[in-house]
């Protein structure tokens, strides 16, 4: 591996990029299908026989990502990156896909620890006390020595990268969840049904209530990630499976919760998952207030996303582009909001573009420098993190992936209208 100048310095002598509005209309008319199978080639072909991916890799210091270990955040991006593939297939039908999606369940089912919720827990919890915002640390201690915090040896599942339950991550059961229904609803293989039922379980023990998700079954706090993710899957359960009582009145408890949490509290870690959920209602139930919390999230996120900059936005693109669609379907398409929407996704995948290793690509091109990486050639597919940041990660591909997989679909749509 050759430096032939630091990281400071790229920053310091490249120029930042950005696209004029005028490229809206090429961008929308962009086919993101060959970047879409460059990256998934990459996947299968790389999938570890644990069923996991390489997590990534950093040119500079020539090395791999977490190749030997697990962690909770390594894994709640395998089980993201899952998702996509599992969306990719349903749209391509590719066998191969189809085995690799396999492959992941079987590893999250190796990884999957039990979880329950006792009468008693549930008579406590039913007291609101895990929203009560004095004393909280006092409340989850006093919850943990009580053993009520949960059960360990409950039906549902969580996902967890040891066998401690406080490394179980809810969004990662989320998102397990959500990869099976992707998965099976396209396949109309029951091999991992007992999992759907087991995580969606999980996922429901880990609700807090009157607010969103436990981040973990050890905590009493939500998250902005964790409640995008969990309601993102239960709105997609609830489309494919309207008959099951339980989802159906915890999710229209969920739909108002969280509308009104995150209304009054605008936050960027929950718009791109909340935006998607929220898509997703607003296409089962056509109500209308999914649609203006759509157009107030869609336009306080751009308003906070003012002049392009050197990062890999392609998990906020997901958001936006799902935004767009429900403003679409909904008559609202052509509005303000929609029309700044369709200008920032087209900066950012203008620069998305430019963030995939090509293939035989050996270095990376600046202003004012080269940076020899001939290990590059080796993942060709693979988004960057950004413009200066010379790693990729299997999160900022699948992220890239999911936003073109939208974008084609929108395409598509708007062909055959």
């Amino acid at each position: 591996m050759i430096r032939t100048v630091s990281v400071r310095a790229l920053c310091e002598t490249a120029v930042l990029f950005a696209v004029a509005a005028g490229a809206q209309a090429a961008s929308a008319a962009a086919d993101h299908s060959q970047a879409v199978r460059l990256a998934v080639e990459h996947w299968i072909a790389v999938q570890k026989p644990s069923g996991f991916l390489p997590y990534g890799f950093d040119f500079l210091e020539d090395r791999e990502l977490e190749a030997d270990r697990m962690t909770t955040a390594h894994l709640a991006r395998q089980v993201s990156t899952a998702a996509v593939l599992a969306d990719y297939y349903s749209g391509s039908h590719d066998a191969r896909a189809a085995q690799a999606v396999r492959s992941l369940l079987a590893a999250f089912r190796a990884h999957s620890l039990p979880i329950g919720k006792s009468r008693l827990q549930r008579a406590v919890e039913a007291t609101r006390i895990l929203s009560v915002p004095a004393g909280r640390t006092r409340i989850r201690s006093a919850l943990e020595r009580l053993g009520l915090a949960f059960d360990g040896q409950g039906p549902g599942k969580v996902l967890s990268p040891t066998s401690d339950h406080g490394k179980a991550y809810s969004g990662a059961v989320a998102l397990a969840l959500l990869t099976e229904l992707r998965y099976s609803q396209a396949s109309a293989d029951t091999s991992f049904s007992d999992l759907r039922r087991a995580w969606l379980e999980g996922l429901m023990v880990l609700r807090i209530p009157g607010k969103g998700f436990r981040v973990l079954p050890t905590s009493i706090d939500p998250t902005p990630y964790a409640d995008g993710q969990g309601w993102l899957a239960l709105a997609h359960y609830h489309r494919l499976f309207p008959g099951d009582q339980r989802v159906r009145e915890m999710l229209l408890d969920l739909d108002q919760t969280l509308i009104d949490l995150y209304t009054s509290d605008t936050t960027i870690d929950f718009y791109h998952w909340g935006a998607m959920a929220a898509a997703v209602r607003y296409a089962d139930t056509k109500d209308a207030r999914f649609l203006e919390f759509i157009e107030r999230q869609t336009s306080a996120f751009l308003d906070r996303r003012r002049g392009p900059d050197g990062d890999n936005h392609c998990a906020l693109v997901e958001g936006v582009a799902d935004a767009v669609t429900a403003l679409a379907s909904g008559g609202r398409g052509g509005g303000e909001t929609a029309g700044r929407a369709r200008q920032w996704i087209a900066r950012e995948m203008d620069k998305a573009a430019r963030l995939q290793v090509r293939p035989g690509q050996q270095e990376f091109a600046f202003a004012a420098a080269r940076v020899s990486a001939p290990r590059a050639r080796e993942f060709a597919g693979s988004f960057l993190a950004g413009r200066f940041e010379l790693r990729t990660r299997v999160d900022f591909t699948s992220h890239c992936v999911s936003a073109m997989i939208k974008l084609q679909r929108q395409e598509e749509t708007l062909a055959k209208r």
